[in-house]
């Protein structure tokens, strides 16, 4: 809603800045279909005003509904009938992208309880960092989705480009699990360094969910000479201070909301797994 409000403000102060990036047909239909995380579910893909990255809450909300289905119902009859009715919710394209999800769950594992000598985690890193580097590097330089046949275009939208992303996922893997041989996850970190660094990590989600209509709402503003004073690295700044803003109303208090939601509805601490 915070997004499409400043869709809205910026078209009002210049519509061309928004002409290739918002379509105002059925709006209120995809705000809902978005809030319930269903925009990329089987072979549809809408998106809230501009927001293009919300692509991918849909994939994760229901991964999440699939996996905690399976770890969390009690019994198996209950896991199945949870897991499978998530899937056909999500359906083929949403669940093409799945493996990679799992990567991360498998990274994690990994790092948390195998350990791997000295050598052999020194060769995993030099090979996935080399892959990772030459590969995001370029794309740094040269990415435009135009260069992506398929991508983002129907009928796999963004899954179209599966493999690679199953590739980049085993990188990062590979990456995060040869690195916890020196930082492990059982270490606490400790200083300003590790405080500031799990503070921006705590803000994550906030920049990941609003930044896009930030930037657009800016690019309003300086299309119409109410910024032109200020330059990129400060347009930057200011676009990740109002997401710091964001976070510090819905995302850093969550422990305070989960708390506040387990005293409202007791049952969802032995039903849903959720913890304060």
């Amino acid at each position: 809603m915070i997004g499409v409000t400043l869709d809205l403000w910026g078209r009002s102060i210049n519509p061309e800045t928004y002409q290739h990036i918002f379509a105002s047909s059925y709006l209120e239909a995809k705000i809902l279909v978005s809030g319930l995380f269903m925009h990329e579910s089987w072979f549809f893909s809408v998106r809230p005003g501009s927001n293009g990255p919300f692509w991918s809450l849909s994939y994760e909300f229901l991964y999440y509904m699939i996996f905690g289905s399976v770890m969390l119902l009690p019994s198996i009859k209950s896991k199945l009938i949870g897991g499978l009715l998530w899937i056909l919710i999500a359906g083929p394209k949403i669940l093409l992208l799945f493996p990679c999800w799992l990567i991360g769950c498998l990274a994690y594992y990994g790092c948390k309880s195998i350990r791997i000598n000295i050598f052999f985690a020194t060769f995993l890193l030099l090979l996935s960092g080399y892959f990772l580097i030459t590969t995001m590097s370029e794309r740094w330089l040269h990415w435009s989705p135009w260069g992506y046949e398929g991508l983002g275009t129907p009928p796999l939208f963004y899954s179209a480009k599966y493999l690679d992303d199953y590739t980049i996922a085993g990188a990062v893997a590979l990456f995060l699990f040869s690195m916890s041989s020196w930082f492990s996850l059982e270490r606490k970190s400790n200083g300003l360094l590790a405080s500031l660094i799990k503070k921006c990590a705590n803000c994550s989600f906030s920049l990941y969910a609003v930044h896009f209509p930030i930037m657009a709402f800016l690019g309003a503003l300086w299309a119409s000479d109410s910024l032109s004073q200020w330059g990129y690295l400060s347009g930057i700044m200011l676009v990740l201070g109002i997401c710091f803003l964001f976070a510090v109303v819905f995302e850093l208090p969550l422990k305070r909301y989960r708390s506040l939601l387990i005293r409202i509805f007791p049952i969802l601490n032995q039903k849903c797994g959720i913890r304060s």
